[in-house]
């Protein structure tokens, strides 16, 4: 049966590659943060409640606010919270400093560790796509059926690194450097020998739960936004 495979490299990016981490990593900024617990209803499987999680975050840096509240009428701004100026610098501007920031934490665990990686977003459609592409393929079983059994072949990759997959189960085999390039398909049955990586591989039962949480998340990012972290909405 197809499980989902969830795989991030065991180290963290040096800097990041995504608007919500590095607004919670901006040195001397105090941030103020806004998070829901994504929920799966019909979905009871401790196993997997332990081993997933994913929460739904906003962020805004109160030493910089934001100038407009976002999904406001031109004109509307905040004046209870005088924007501080900013030095003239004759660096170029950091393309990911922002002042808010909407995004996921995913939390994977596996019985001895657990990593969080952050999303952004505007990445969330791509990661619905995916399921929902594997969904269309298991509506028409003949097509399913003809693909190769140990893989799938759907994955998704995050900016942060993390790569969700949806596969069979993949060989036992290990690496061996004179064979590897020989052996690669769409999503490897084996473990890259030349990058530590962190994996965390859940049932079957997995996918539509991972789904479900991914759908909550977003909905409930489509629905806040700035006004919801100072409590004016």
């Amino acid at each position: 049966m197809p499980c989902l495979e969830m795989k991030v490299a065991a180290l963290p990016h040096p800097s990041p590659a995504t608007r919500l981490r590095a607004l919670l990593e901006r040195p001397g900024a105090a941030v103020l943060r806004r998070n829901y617990v994504a929920e799966a209803p019909g979905h009871d499987d401790r196993q997997l409640r332990n081993r997933i999680r994913i929460a739904a975050v906003l962020a805004v840096n109160l030493t910089d606010p934001p100038n407009s509240i976002e999904g406001a009428s031109p004109g509307d701004t905040i004046a209870e919270v005088p924007k501080p100026v900013r030095p003239i610098s004759s660096q170029p501007a950091d393309p990911l400093a922002t002042s808010f920031a909407k995004g996921l934490e995913i939390w994977m665990a596996d019985s001895d560790r657990a990593a969080c990686v952050y999303a952004d977003a505007d990445e969330i459609p791509g990661a619905l796509a995916m399921f929902d592409a594997y969904l269309r393929l298991t509506r028409f079983p003949p097509a399913f059926q003809r693909l190769d059994h140990r893989l799938v072949g759907l994955n998704y990759g995050f900016r942060e690194g993390l790569t969700i997959a949806i596969e069979g189960t993949p060989a036992e085999a290990p690496p061996e450097e004179e064979t590897f390039f020989d052996c690669l398909a769409p999503i490897a049955e084996i473990e890259d020998f030349r990058e530590t990586r962190f994996r965390v591989r859940l049932p079957d039962a997995g996918l539509a739960f991972f789904h479900d949480l991914l759908r909550s998340a977003s909905a409930w990012l489509d629905a806040n936004s700035y006004p919801n972290i100072l409590g004016s909405k």
